[in-house]
């Protein structure tokens, strides 16, 4: 059984992109881009993973991490961020995030973590 892993971001082609990316896994993949609509997808679609962007307009995705974590105490969320900034990779380990990556995406980074968080190697 395929794992399953929702991507949560404003940007079309991050989304395009992880979406292509992660199918190279064998990963089932559900996508939006507003954040009102992450918890029922998440509610509805159970995955194994959510990759979820900071900054997003309206609710920024540590709003949407707290959220989660509150609904569903063992989600694992990695965010995704433009920026290096500790404080806000900081806050997001707080809410509960048990990883994230940066954008630009490094392939070798990011397959690493799909390998760790979403396949379990």
């Amino acid at each position: 059984m395929s794992k399953k892993v929702l991507v949560v971001d404003d940007e079309q082609q991050i989304i395009d992109f992880l979406e292509h990316f992660l199918a190279r896994f064998d990963i089932q993949v559900k996508k939006t881009a507003k954040s009102v609509e992450a918890l029922e997808v998440c509610a509805d679609f159970k995955p194994d993973c959510v990759f979820l962007d900071i900054q997003m307009p309206g609710q920024d995705g540590l709003c949407v991490l707290k959220e989660i974590r509150k609904r569903h105490p063992d989600q694992k969320v990695i965010m995704i961020t433009g920026k290096e900034e500790k404080e806000c990779q900081d806050r997001a380990r707080k809410y509960g995030a048990i990883d994230y990556i940066t954008k630009p995406l490094d392939l070798a980074d990011l397959s690493a973590k799909i390998k760790e968080h979403v396949l379990g190697e």
